[in-house]
């Protein structure tokens, strides 16, 4: 299996710090912008996209089994 690199991975340790950063984005960010300007937007479109990625990985992982 290829090695991920480090700034795309979604481990137990991103998830972590991505969910306590979010709810902090939550409290302390900015009130409100457009979704192109909004780091949570921003936030939340990166994790998905990595989501998508990790599943990727774990079927491919589990059809070549």
């Amino acid at each position: 299996m290829a090695k991920v690199p480090r700034d795309e991975r979604f481990g137990w340790f991103w998830r972590l710090r991505w969910t306590i950063e979010y709810g902090l984005m939550h409290v302390y960010g900015p009130a409100a912008l457009d979704d192109a300007r909004d780091p949570r937007v921003q936030m939340k479109r990166d994790h998905d996209r990595r989501k998508a990625a990790h599943q990727a990985r774990q079927a491919t992982a589990a059809a070549h089994r």
